[in-house]
């Protein structure tokens, strides 16, 4: 198996300046952008687009290379379009709010599924530092629970004799604990934050492409959050995809713990969303308790993955979990 990771990673003001040479290098004359109304405007080279909202797929033709310009959804439309296509993949993200923005993998629905990773990405931090505070928060999140995920892996490891890679683990592990002790240790200023947290975002995407596999940055945090997404439909509520991981990352830190009291992560995972005012509580995400029960008795059920809930949690005892971790 060949493992495909970006040839060329640009983190810096102006990023999007670049994008013409990097074409040229890598020898493609024919782009595509895939974009949102809203950063349609970034397209600043006047190359074809289409609206990831209006995509058709088979009347896009004549194209050696996908831009993927946007957030998360505009991303993950560029990569599945690239995919279905046959062509490489350029990532532009405008925000920091998840790791899709280096990771083979779409997210539009789920399960979720495999493609290839960015060939290049171009984040521009200057761009990125614009964007809403509450999609960079979301972006911690998802780092935060690179940690939660890496111990579901080894678990299911154990416990399953599923295939597992130290190597990615450890490199996941490493990139979320950088990020967390620079956020413990700095300042509040979100202008700073920004470029660390791409690249955390940016290597946590990276580990995926060289486990195959979701599961460096992927665990039971995740199936929370999926389960929450499940229920938006029924109660209504609007949260995203980061902050939901965050949530589910203090939840799922303090079971571990409870299995092995010398981990010391779940007060760390806690301050470090409360240090930067990133959701930590069920109110700060617009929902109740019972709701967030029912994603906690779901959350097993949304995929065939092993986690710390293994099989599935009572009503009473998900309920005393979400008392003692975000009420």
């Amino acid at each position: 198996m060949f493992i495909t990771t970006p040839r060329y990673i640009i983190i810096e003001d102006n990023a999007i300046f670049k994008l013409p040479d990097i074409l040229k290098r890598l020898n493609f004359k024919s782009p595509i952008v895939v974009t949102g109304k809203n950063t349609k405007k970034y397209n600043i080279f006047g190359y074809d687009y289409i609206y990831y909202s209006e995509l058709e797929d088979e009347k896009i033709q004549g194209y050696d290379v996908v831009i993927g310009l946007g957030g998360g959804i505009a991303i993950d439309f560029g990569k599945l379009l690239a995919y279905k296509l046959g062509i490489h993949f350029i990532s532009v993200p405008t925000t920091a709010s998840n790791d899709g923005i280096a990771s083979p993998i779409v997210s539009i629905n789920q399960p979720s599924f495999m493609t290839e990773s960015p060939i290049a990405i171009l984040a521009d931090t200057e761009i990125i530092k614009k964007s809403p505070k509450r999609l960079i928060l979301s972006g911690v999140g998802d780092i935060v629970a690179n940690i939660t995920a890496v111990l579901d892996w080894k678990l299911a490891y154990k416990e399953k004799k599923e295939q597992y890679s130290e190597s990615s683990a450890i490199f996941s592990w490493t990139i979320a604990e950088e990020l967390i002790n620079y956020i413990l240790n700095s300042d509040n200023n979100l202008k700073l934050l920004v470029p660390k947290l791409v690249k955390a975002l940016i290597g946590s995407g990276i580990t995926i492409a060289i486990a195959n596999s979701s599961r460096p940055a992927s665990g039971s945090e995740h199936l929370f959050s999926h389960a929450l997404d499940i229920l938006k439909e029924k109660y209504n509520f609007n949260s995203l995809h980061g902050e939901q991981c965050g949530i589910g990352s203090i939840i799922m830190s303090y079971l571990h713990e409870k299995e092995n009291p010398n981990l010391n992560i779940h007060k760390k995972i806690r301050d470090t969303l409360n240090k930067i005012n990133a959701p930590t509580k069920l109110k700060d995400i617009g929902i109740d308790e019972d709701i967030a029960i029912e994603a906690l008795m779901l959350a097993p059920k949304v995929r065939n993955r092993w986690t710390i809930l293994r099989n599935g949690l009572s009503k009473e005892k998900a309920k005393e979990i979400i008392e003692k971790t975000v009420l």
